[in-house]
């Protein structure tokens, strides 16, 4: 009777113990079962990488590439400057921010007024001199002058040097040509004396004392970091 007894109980007990292993195998693939997964959604596939990527890099080619050079710059920023010059001339505007520099004495104030008006004789030497010269970096009045002078007979001797030049062209037309080549040179005296006038007008400016900006001119100038 007891063996009978011994071999129920651990036929109990194996039972029991092979009960629970099913139970705990239950869980066990349960618990791997509800483990989510990244869907295909949720993680980006490696070509969609490669895609940004080359899209971005091409992005930054593009920015590079329509970054304009120094000489496109100057060109362009001289472009709108003569067109505000124009509309500053039709308004009758011949000066811009024009302040009394306190701090120019009369020496500063003569050699600016000869900046300007020595151009209508000897064009472009005094300006050169005066930036040349070791003090005028010490004197900001003569420096500023001197840059806005010589760029102003500079274009000057720019704007006669196309006249001439269209005048020469255009006498290769017959008749036509020959007409306004002929008004062309009958005004030339008109556009010097206006020439000589604005340098007049400026050159007494700046020996009162002013510094002041010529439309289109002072700002593109300024552009180009020169004053």
């Amino acid at each position: 009777m007891e063996n009978k007894k011994n071999v129920e109980a651990r036929a109990t007990v194996e039972s029991d113990r092979k009960q629970q292993f099913a139970e705990g195998s239950q869980t066990e693939s349960g618990e791997v079962e509800a483990t989510p997964q990244p869907s295909a959604a949720q993680t980006p596939s490696l070509d969609a990488a490669a895609k940004e990527t080359l899209v971005e890099a091409e992005n930054v080619g593009d920015s590079e590439r329509s970054e304009p050079t120094p000489a496109e710059r100057f060109a362009g920023s001289a472009r709108v400057q003569a067109g505000a010059a124009a509309d500053a001339l039709r308004r009758g505007e011949f000066t811009h921010d024009a302040t009394i520099d306190i701090s120019a004495d009369s020496d500063d104030r003569l050699i600016a007024l000869l900046c300007y008006v020595t151009q209508m004789l000897i064009p472009l030497v005094m300006p050169i001199l005066v930036l040349l010269s070791a003090s005028s970096k010490k004197r900001p009045f003569q420096h500023f002058h001197a840059i806005q002078s010589l760029a102003l007979s500079l274009v000057f001797i720019l704007f006669g040097l196309l006249i001439a030049l269209g005048s020469a062209i255009m006498t290769l037309v017959p008749v036509i040509g020959l007409l306004i080549a002929l008004v062309v040179f009958c005004l030339s005296p008109l556009l010097v004396l206006m020439a000589y006038l604005a340098l007049a007008y400026y050159g007494y400016q700046a020996y009162q004392g002013k510094k002041f900006a010529i439309p289109g001119l002072t700002s593109f100038l300024q552009d180009q970091r020169w004053i």
